[in-house]
C-alpha cells in the first residue's frame, strides 16, 4: 500500500496492488502503518458506511460545517467520477476542486480531509462506495454545496443524472463562502 499526495492540500490518494488469479482478486484495503506514516490515524475511524448507486446517480457535494470529519473513500464495485472541493480559507488550494476515478480495477482510495466537500457520479452500471469516517455523523453539521454551481463548472460525465432533493436544492458556493472562516477558521489548526 502506498499513500501519495494529490493536487489539493491534505487530500491523499491511497494505492493498493490487487493480486489476480483465476478465482478473482485479492486487495488490501487498509494498512495501519501506511496510513499512520501519511498522517492519518487509523485508530480514529469510528464509523464505516456503504452506498450503492446506479448509473448516473450523483451524490454531493457533501461535507461538514466544521473541521470535524475526515473520510477515507473507496469504490468497492463499479466506477465513479469523484470530486473534492477545498473550502478551507487558509488552504493553499482554497476553492479549488479536482476529480479522480475511483473503481474496482485500480482500487485507489481517497482521503477527504475535514474542511473539504466531496461528491461522486456513477459511471458504471452500478457502484458501491465505502467510507471510513473519523467522526460520528452529526446531522446539525451537514453541508451540501451545489454540484451544478456554474462558478465551479464541474464537468460531470453522465448528463442523464439522478440526484436527491437535498442535492438539487443545495446552496451555491457564493451563499456558502461568507461562512467558511466561521466554520473552518481563518488559519490552519495549530498554525
Amino acid at each position: 500500500m502506498e499513500v501519495r499526495t494529490w493536487t489539493l492540500q491534505d487530500v491523499l490518494v491511497v494505492e493498493s496492488t490487487a493480486h489476480h488469479d483465476d478465482r478473482g482478486f485479492f486487495v488490501r484495503t487498509m494498512e495501519t502503518d501506511a496510513l499512520r506514516d501519511a498522517g492519518i490515524d487509523p485508530g480514529s475511524f469510528v464509523q464505516e458506511s456503504q452506498s450503492r448507486s446506479r448509473h448516473g446517480v450523483l451524490r454531493g457535494l457533501h461535507g461538514r460545517k466544521a473541521l470535524s470529519e475526515g473520510k477515507l473513500v473507496r469504490c468497492a464495485r463499479g466506477a465513479v467520477f469523484e470530486v473534492v472541493l477545498d473550502l478551507r480559507p487558509w488552504s493553499d488550494t482554497f476553492l479549488q476542486w479536482d476529480s479522480i476515478t475511483l473503481d474496482d480495477v485500480e482500487h485507489r482510495q481517497l482521503w477527504v480531509p475535514p474542511g473539504t466537500v466531496h461528491g461522486f457520479q456513477v459511471v458504471s452500471t452500478a457502484a458501491d462506495i465505502c467510507y471510513r469516517m473519523d467522526a460520528a455523523h452529526d446531522p446539525s453539521l451537514d453541508l451540501a454545496v451545489a454540484f451544478d454551481d456554474p462558478d465551479l463548472a464541474i464537468p460531470w460525465p453522465v448528463h442523464d443524472l439522478t440526484v436527491s432533493e437535498r442535492d438539487r436544492t443545495a446552496r451555491a458556493l457564493t451563499d456558502v463562502r461568507p461562512h467558511l472562516e466561521e466554520w473552518f477558521g481563518a488559519s490552519a489548526p495549530g498554525g
